[in-house]
């Protein structure tokens, strides 16, 4: 099993869904406090309407406890989770109180946390600040990706199917992302050697 996975699946979550899928209210009880923060985290990235959100949650944690006997086994709990946020915000978008319009051209917030996630050893919040907004600066379905695959350790599948993309996509997107952060790098690395020689 790929490190990917290994971040993706925690031993007790597909326990515990099992046990959930089989009625046990301590176990569903259990899920929604380990996920609903990582929820949260991710679905306020595509959408700032806090109250909306934690609506949005509700629904897919409720909708999850309807639907328990006909929901399969999973090892991947959170990329379940993840994708069934992510289908109820766009379907749910009308009820937005700004009233925008969720389509290819929606705002995904980015907050990496740079020195836990990219820059460990560099501990200097002018480079963080500019690293982010190096990721800011990248259409908004390069940030998602980039937050899936390297702040939330999802693989290419599990991406794919939680933005209804095709693996292709998702890998082409990925490379462009890396592309740009790429040479925007090589220019922050540069101001900041000058800036601390």
């Amino acid at each position: 099993m790929s490190n990917d996975n290994n971040r993706l699946i925690r031993p007790d979550d597909s326990a515990l869904w099992d046990l959930f899928r089989a009625g046990d209210e301590a176990a569903y009880t259990q899920l929604m406090k380990m996920y609903s923060k990582t929820l949260f985290n991710y679905g306020f990235r595509i959408c700032q309407d806090k109250d909306f959100l934690k609506d949005c949650i509700q629904d897919v944690f409720l909708e999850l406890w309807n639907r328990r006997l006909k929901i399969s086994s999973t090892p991947a709990v959170k990329y379940y989770l993840f994708k069934a946020l992510r289908l109820r915000i766009f379907r749910e978008q009308a009820k937005w109180n700004r009233g925008e319009q969720l389509d290819d051209n929606y705002e995904f917030v980015v907050e990496f946390n740079i020195e836990t996630k990219m820059i460990a050893d560099l501990e200097t919040i002018e480079l963080s600040t500019r690293i982010q907004q190096v990721l800011n600066a990248l259409p908004n379905r390069q940030r998602e990706i980039m937050y899936l695959r390297f702040y939330e350790g999802l693989d290419f599948d599990n991406i794919s199917q939680i933005m209804d993309l095709s693996k292709q996509s998702v890998h082409n997107l990925l490379q462009k992302a890396y592309k740009s952060f790429r040479s925007e790098w090589l220019i922050l690395i540069t101001l900041f050697s000058k800036h601390i020689i």
